[in-house]
C-alpha cells in the first residue's frame, strides 16, 4: 500500500505496510502514528495521499458537525468522500438523507479553502433557502465567503449588481436557478469552477444544452465537447456496423484516438468536479446526456424501479366500474392514482374523471406532464389523478411523490391491443406482433420467428425518418441505401414472414389460449395480451424508497378480462420472482393501509426535522464483488436499471438495494497467482513452513496468454498487457468511499480463495469485510444472503492453496521431466490427469478387440442382437441361408415394474448428459453452465450434491401442479453438505423462456444462443422429473432362439400409470407373443469389445473413482486435448501415440505418484483441510518430501 513491494498477508491485515517500510506495527495503534513512524524513517510513499485522504476526511468531518450541528449519517459521509477523491458522481437516494445540505455544506467547504463553487437548484425558492443555510453554517463557522445569489425575487438593482459582481468574478459561492444558465451564461462562460452542484436533474435537463454549459465552466474546451460528441457518434457507428455484421475496427481506432486525446486533456488542464442530485425519471440517453460518460465517466442515474413495498388486491369487477373506483376512494380516501387499461383510451379516463368531479372525489385526467396540476395534487385540491396504464404514461413514469400517493387503482387488468395483420412497417410493430404470436405458430416455425425477432431488436431504435423513407421505397418498389436499405430489407423479411406464418390454424390456437385473447373488429383480429410492464411501473407509484426504507403501498386491480389476468400473474411471477394478488377482504386491507399511512407520517416528520438520526441512517452503501461483469448486471438489475462510472478504467454499476447503495464490480476471476521466478515453484520454504508467494495476474494484450511476476509476456514477449493491479487500485478507491464491503464470489473453494485475496487487499482501507454466499442468482436469494453474510472461511481457503500448490509442484517437476525425455516443452503432467489418461488408453485397447454379433430383424418386427454366434455355415453364406433361418421366442413372462426418476444433477452427471444426447464437450458445458448460473437461470453447477432445497420444490410444486397436477411427489436427495443440485431457479420450462425473452418481459446480460436453451432444457426437465411421481411399466421378459443360438432380452412395452415419464418419456416397444417367426433381415458386425470413452464417460469415472471434484473434471479432459495426449473423433476420445508414449513413460517412473490411490488419498486429505480435520502445512511438508523424490528420479 505504501512502497508497493511485497508483503505478507499479516502485515496486510494489519496496517497495510511491509517490514521494509516499518519494522514493527504492534504498538502502532492508528494512521497517525504509522504516518508519524514512515516520516522519521524516510519511508513514506504512496501512502501519503491515502493519509492526506484521511486528513481531509476528518477536517471535513468536523467542518460539516460544526456547520450543521451534527455528523454526517452514512450516506452523506460516501457522498463527501467522493467529493474529496475528485470523482464526479450521480446521488440516486430518496428523499431526507441530506443531500442538498451535503452539497451546500461542501460548497462552503471550497469556499473556504480559496476555490469556487455553483449550487444550481430548480426553483427561486430553493435558491433563497440554500443562501440561507449558507449564511446560517457560515455563521456557525465563523467565516463570511462571498456568495452571490440569482433569482426573480431580486429588484432590478440588485439583480444589475449582481450580475457585475458574477461577470467579475467577485464571489466563492454562486446560487442559482438552472434558468440562469439560459439566460446569463455569457457572463460566466470564462469562469471555470472548482465545484458543481446540481440539484434535481430533471429540472437542469429541461434545458439539454445546459449539459455543454456545465461542461465548459467545468474547464472543458470546446475542441474537446466537441470531440466527444463526435466518439459518441463514432460508437454509434460502430453499434451501427455491428448490427449490419460489417467489422467496425477502422471506426474504434478513430475512437480510441480520440478517447486518448480527451484523457490528455484532462491530464493537462485543470477540471473540476460535478455532482448531479436526483434520478431521472424522463431522459433519454441522448448524445447530450452521454457527454457526462464521455468527459466525467459517470451516468446520471435512475430512479430504482423494482424495489417495491406492495400488497397487490384483485376484486372482480361489477356492475359499474366507475361505482367500484368511487366505493374504493370514499373508503381509503385521496392520494390515489388511477389507471385505465390503454385499450380503453383517454377517452374513457376523461369519462371516469367527469363522474368522479360529479359524486364529490376531486379527480385530474393526467395525460401529459404537468408541474401545476402535480403540486396541487401533492397540496391535497386533487384527490386522485387519472391516467392510461401504459409505460409510456407520464403517470406511470414521471412521478415520484412518496408523501402524497399510497395507493394505485386499476379499473382493468392492464392490457394493450395488438392488430394482427403484416400490413405494416414500423419494425417496432412488427416485432411487438411476432413476440406475441411466436408461441402459437407451429415448432418448426418458431425458430425462424425467433431468428427475425432477435434481428429486428438489432435494428432499434428506428428514426421516424428512417421508417417512412422504408415504407415509401417498399411502395414504390425501390432500394434505398445504407443503413436505411438495412432496415428496407428487414422489414421486407418480416412481412413475407408474417404472410405465410400467420394461418387460420395459427389464429385457431391463440383463440384457446388460457392467456391471450383474440378479438375482432371492422374484419380485423387483434390480440389482447396483459401488459405488465406497465402494472409495474404504475403500482411502483406508490411505493418509493424513503430514508427509512421504502413505503408501503397498496394497488387494487378490478378483474375485467380472466385471460388477461392469469397471464399477467404469470409474467409478473418471471418479472419479480414472486406475484401473488390477495383477494380483496376489507380486514386485510384495512390493516395494511395502517401501515401505508404511517410511513407516510414519517416521511412528514422527516422533512420537518423531527425524526431521529437512527431512521436517517437506515441507508448505507457498500462495495460488492463478484467475479464476472455478467454476474455484476444480473445482480444489478434486481432493483432496476443501474447506472454506471468509471474508476481507474473499471466499470462500477451502481443501484440501490433497500437498505444498501450497491457499487458492484467484477473481478474477473482470480486476482492473484503463484509466482514463477521465486521459491520453490512460487513456495518460500523455511524450516518446514511453507509460503506460498503471490502476485498479481497480468494477461498479454496481444495473444491473451496469462502470467505472474514478469513485466513482459513468456509467450509472444510483448509489454503490452492488463495487470489486476489496475482493478485493486480501483476496488481500494471504492472501498474508500463505502461504509462496507461484501464480497460475493462462488460458493466453493476457488471463490473463497478471490474473498480472501479481497479481504487481505482492502483490509488496510476498509476493515467491515464479509462474505456473501448463495448458491442461485435470484433477488430472493441474494437479499438473504445480504441478511446472512459471514466471515472468510480460512479452511476453505487453507484447502484451496494445497490444491494450487500441490497442483504447481507436481505439475511443474513431472512437465521438466517430460520435457527432458520428448524434447517438447508443449508437454505437461498431472496427476489427476495421469491416470484419466490412462483409462483412455486401456479403453482404446479394449475397443481393438472385436466381437461378432448376429443382428437380425424378425418378422414381427423385433430387432435382436446375439453375441458370438454359432452357425452351421460359412459367414458369408448368410444372405443366401437366411430363408432357412427361424427365430423361436420363448419363456416370455409379464411383470409390472415401478421406476423411480433419477435424482437432479450434479456435475459429473450434467456432463455426462451434455456430452450423450447434446455431443457438448465438457469444457462447453461448464462455460454454458456458467452462464446459466450468472444470468439467474440455474443454481450453482460445480457440485457433487443432489440435494434438493425448499425452494428448489417449492419450484418444482408450481410447475407440476399447473401441468400435471397429479403427479407432485417432493424429494430431497438429501447428502451431506451444504451444497445443492444443479435445478432451475423459476418454473419456467425453455418454451417458456424463449417466449418470455422474444416478449421482452426477461432479459439478461448476455443473449441467450441455442447452446443455453439445449443444456437448459436438460436441467429443467432431469429436475422437475426427479419432483414427480414413479412410473408404472409393463415389462415383457423372454428369450430369443435363433439355429441353437439364444439372447435374453426384456423391454417396457406399455405404461400402466403416468408419473415422471411425462418429463422424461421412457420408450417402449410393441409387445411379443410366444412362437416361431422368420427373419426378414439378418447381417454378421465385428464390433469392438468396448466403445472409446465420451467426455462425459470420462467424467463420471473420475466421480465414480474420486479422482477429481466438480471445478476440475472439464479441465482435466480439456487439457488432454490440448496437449495432444488425446483427440476426439465423432464425440469418443482416442488416445494418440504422444499420449501412449507420455503415460508410458509417467507409469514406469513415476508410477506411485501418480496412481489412483495416491490420487484419491491426496483429495481425501484436501477435504479433511476443507472441513477442519487437518493441518494444510503437514499435508504440504509430506508433499514436499515426494517431490523431492520426484526432482532425484
Amino acid at each position: 500500500m505504501n512502497c508497493e513491494g511485497a508483503i505478507s498477508d499479516e502485515r496486510l491485515l494489519q496496517l497495510g505496510v511491509c517490514e521494509r517500510c516499518v519494522e514493527k506495527t504492534e504498538t502502532l495503534k492508528n494512521w497517525d502514528q504509522l504516518l508519524k513512524v514512515l516520516k522519521e524513517n524516510g519511508r513514506l510513499y504512496f501512502a501519503e495521499e491515502i493519509f492526506a485522504f484521511h486528513r481531509k476526511l476528518k477536517d471535513f468531518s468536523l467542518f460539516f458537525k460544526k456547520a450543521v450541528g451534527q455528523r454526517m449519517w452514512s450516506l452523506q459521509e460516501t457522498w463527501a468522500r467522493r467529493i474529496l477523491l475528485n470523482s464526479n458522481f450521480s446521488i440516486v437516494a430518496p428523499t431526507g438523507v441530506g443531500k442538498t445540505v451535503l452539497g451546500t455544506v461542501s460548497a462552503l467547504y471550497f469556499a473556504v479553502n480559496g476555490k469556487k463553487s455553483y449550487i444550481i437548484v430548480p426553483t427561486a425558492l430553493l435558491v433563497q433557502q440554500v443562501a440561507g443555510k449558507i449564511d446560517l453554517f457560515s455563521q456557525k463557522l465563523g467565516v463570511k465567503p462571498r456568495l452571490l445569489c440569482y433569482h426573480a425575487g431580486l429588484s432590478d438593482s440588485e439583480r444589475k449588481e449582481t450580475l457585475e459582481k458574477v461577470a467579475h468574478g467577485e464571489f466563492e459561492i454562486l446560487v442559482t436557478t438552472e434558468r440562469f444558465l439560459v439566460n446569463n451564461f455569457d457572463i460566466i462562460q470564462d469562469k471555470v469552477f472548482d465545484f458543481i452542484f446540481v440539484d434535481d436533474v430533471d429540472s437542469f435537463l429541461k434545458s439539454p444544452r445546459n449539459i455543454d454549459k456545465i461542461m465548459k465552466i467545468l474547464g472543458f474546451s470546446d475542441d474537446v465537447i466537441a470531440a466527444a460528441f463526435q466518439l459518441i457518434e463514432l460508437r454509434g457507428e460502430a453499434n451501427r456496423l455491428k448490427r449490419m455484421g460489417k467489422s467496425p475496427q477502422p471506426v474504434l481506432e478513430s475512437l480510441e484516438r480520440l478517447r486518448n486525446q480527451i484523457e490528455e486533456y484532462k491530464r493537462q488542464n485543470k477540471i473540476g468536479l460535478l455532482v448531479v442530485s436526483g434520478a431521472t425519471v424522463k431522459a433519454k440517453r441522448t448524445k447530450r446526456i452521454r457527454l457526462f460518460e464521455e468527459l466525467l465517466n459517470f451516468q446520471i442515474g435512475f430512479k430504482p424501479e423494482f424495489l417495491r413495498n406492495i400488497k397487490d388486491f384483485y376484486l372482480e369487477a361489477e356492475g359499474e366500474t366507475e361505482q367500484q373506483v368511487l366505493s374504493l376512494i370514499n373508503r381509503f380516501g385521496g392520494g390515489c392514482l388511477i389507471f385505465v387499461p390503454s385499450v380503453f383510451g383517454k377517452d374513457y379516463a376523461v369519462k371516469l374523471s367527469t363522474f368522479l368531479n360529479a359524486n364529490g372525489v376531486r379527480a385530474y385526467t393526467y395525460t401529459k406532464m404537468d408541474e401545476e396540476m402535480l403540486e396541487k395534487f401533492q397540496r391535497g385540491e386533487y384527490e386522485a389523478l387519472i391516467g392510461v396504464a401504459s409505460f409510456r404514461s407520464p403517470l406511470a413514469r414521471g412521478i415520484d411523490l412518496p408523501e402524497r400517493i399510497r395507493y394505485v387503482i386499476f379499473t382493468g387488468v392492464p392490457r394493450m391491443e395488438i392488430r394482427l395483420s403484416w400490413d405494416e412497417y414500423n419494425p417496432v410493430k412488427l416485432l411487438t406482433l411476432l413476440k406475441n404470436i411466436r408461441e402459437f405458430l407451429e415448432p418448426n416455425v418458431q425458430e425462424r420467428a425467433s431468428q427475425i425477432i432477435n434481428i429486428l431488436r438489432r435494428v432499434l431504435p428506428v428514426s421516424k425518418e428512417t421508417v417512412d423513407k422504408v415504407k415509401d421505397a417498399m411502395e414504390r418498389g425501390v432500394q434505398l441505401e445504407g443503413f436505411d436499405d438495412y432496415v428496407r430489407r428487414i422489414v421486407l423479411e418480416t412481412k413475407s414472414f408474417l404472410r405465410e406464418a400467420i394461418t387460420p390454424k395459427v389464429i385457431e390456437a391463440i383463440s384457446k389460449s388460457r392467456e391471450v385473447s383474440l378479438k375482432q373488429r371492422d374484419g380485423e383480429f387483434f390480440l389482447v395480451v396483459a401488459d405488465p410492464v406497465a402494472y409495474v411501473q404504475a403500482s411502483g407509484r406508490a411505493s418509493r424508497m424513503f430514508a427509512g426504507g421504502i413505503t408501503r403501498g397498496a394497488s387494487f386491480i378490478l378483474v375485467d378480462d380472466e385471460k388477461a389476468f392469469y397471464s399477467l400473474k404469470k409474467q409478473l411471477g418471471f418479472m419479480l420472482g414472486e406475484f401473488s394478488p390477495i383477494k380483496f377482504s376489507l380486514k386485510a386491507v384495512e390493516k395494511w393501509f395502517r401501515g401505508i399511512d404511517e410511513d407516510r407520517r414519517v416521511i412528514m416528520e422527516i422533512r420537518e426535522g423531527k425524526i431521529s438520526k437512527r431512521l436517517k441512517d437506515f441507508i448505507k452503501t457498500a462495495l460488492l464483488i463478484v467475479e464476472s461483469p455478467t454476474k455484476a448486471r444480473t445482480i444489478s438489475r434486481f432493483f432496476g436499471r443501474p447506472f454506471k462510472r468509471k474508476i481507474e478504467n473499471i466499470t462500477v454499476f451502481e443501484v440501490s438495494a433497500g437498505e444498501f447503495v450497491l457499487n458492484i464490480v467484477a473481478s474477473m476471476g482470480h486476482i492473484y497467482d503463484l509466482v514463477l521466478n521465486e521459491g520453490f515453484h512460487g513456495v518460500k520454504v523455511e524450516n518446514n513452513r511453507f509460503t506460498p508467494i503471490y502476485d498479481f495476474i497480468k494477461k498479454c494484450r496481444k495473444c491473451g496468454e496469462q502470467f505472474t511476476g514478469l513485466d513482459f509476456c513468456p509467450k509472444c514477449k510483448s509489454q503490452e498487457y492488463y495487470s489486476k493491479k489496475e482493478l485493486v487500485k480501483a476496488m481500494r478507491k471504492i472501498a474508500l468511499e463505502v461504509n462496507r464491503v461484501f464480497v460475493a464470489t462462488d460458493p466453493d473453494i476457488e471463490g473463497e480463495k478471490i474473498a480472501y485475496d479481497v479481504y487481505c487487499s482492502l483490509h488496510p482501507l476498509n476493515k467491515r469485510i464479509e462474505r456473501l454466499e448463495f448458491h442461485e442468482i435470484t433477488k430472493k436469494a441474494f437479499l438473504q444472503a445480504i441478511k446472512e453474510r459471514r466471515e472468510i472461511n480460512l479452511k476453505m481457503v487453507e484447502a484451496q492453496l494445497v490444491r494450487r500448490i500441490e497442483d504447481r509442484w507436481i505439475g511443474f517437476e513431472l512437465s521438466q521431466k517430460l520435457w527432458h525425455r520428448f524434447r517438447n516443452y508443449r508437454l505437461s503432467a498431472g496427476r489427476v490427469q495421469t491416470p484419466v489418461l490412462g483409462w483412455i488408453i486401456e479403453r482404446i485397447k479394449e475397443s481393438r478387440k472385436k466381437k461378432r454379433v448376429l443382428s437380425a430383424v424378425l418378422s414381427n418386427g423385433l430387432k435382436v442382437s446375439i453375441e458370438n454366434p454359432t452357425l452351421p455355415f460359412p459367414p458369408y453364406n448368410l444372405k443366401e441361408q437366411l430363408k432357412n433361418l427361424k427365430a423361436k421366442i420363448a419363456n416370455l413372462t409379464t411383470e409390472e415394474r415401478t421406476l423411480y426418476p433419477p435424482p437432479p444433477y450434479t456435475t459429473d452427471t450434467l456432463l455426462r448428459d451434455a456430452s450423450a444426447k447434446l455431443g457438448f464437450p465438457a469444457t462447453k458445458t461448464m462455460i454454458v453452465a456458467q452462464d446459466l448460473f450468472e444470468m439467474g437461470l440455474c443454481t450453482y453447477h460445480r457440485t457433487d450434491a443432489t440435494t434438493v432445497s425448499t425452494v428448489g420444490i417449492g419450484i418444482a410444486k408450481e410447475y407440476i401442479q399447473e401441468k400435471y397436477p397429479s403427479l407432485f411427489v417432493p424429494r430431497r436427495y438429501a447428502v451431506e453438505g451444504a451444497h445443492e443440485c444443479i435445478r432451475p431457479t423459476k418454473a419456467l420450462d425453455a418454451e417458456r423462456l424463449k417466449n418470455l425473452v422474444s416478449l421482452g418481459l426477461l432479459r439478461f446480460p448476455k443473449r441467450l444462443t441455442q447452446d443455453h436453451f439445449q443444456l437448459y432444457d436438460l436441467i429443467f426437465k432431469r429436475f422437475i422429473a426427479s419432483q414427480m411421481k414413479e412410473a408404472k411399466l409393463l415389462y415383457q421378459k423372454f428369450r430369443v432362439l435363433v439355429d441353437g443360438n439364444e439372447a435374453y432380452m426384456e423391454h417396457p412395452v406399455s405404461i400402466v400409470s403416468e408419473g415422471f415419464n411425462r418429463m422424461l418419456p421412457v420408450k417402449t416397444a410393441n409387445p411379443v407373443e410366444e412362437g416361431e417367426y422368420t427373419i426378414t433381415f439378418a447381417r454378421l458386425l465385428y464390433m469392438p469389445a468396448a466403445r472409446p470413452f465420451m467426455q462425459g464417460e470420462v467424467i463420471a469415472l473420475m466421480r465414480e473413482k474420486g479422482i477429481g471434484r466438480p471445478s476440475t473434471y472439464a479441465k482435466i479432459v480439456s487439457t488432454l486435448l490440448e496437449r495432444n495426449y488425446a483427440i476426439e473423433r465423432k464425440n469418443r476420445l482416442i488416445s494418440t501415440a504422444l499420449g501412449f508414449k507420455v503415460y508410458m513413460y509417467l507409469q514406469q517412473n513415476f508410477g506411485k505418484y501418480t496412481s489412483e490411490e495416491t490420487t484419491r488419498r491426496l483429495e481425501s486429505l484436501m477435504d479433511l483441510v476443507e472441513h477442519g480435520k487437518a493441518d494444510y502445512n503437514e499435508i504440504l511438508k509430506e508433499l514436499y518430501q515426494e517431490i523431492l523424490e520426484i526432482r532425484k528420479a
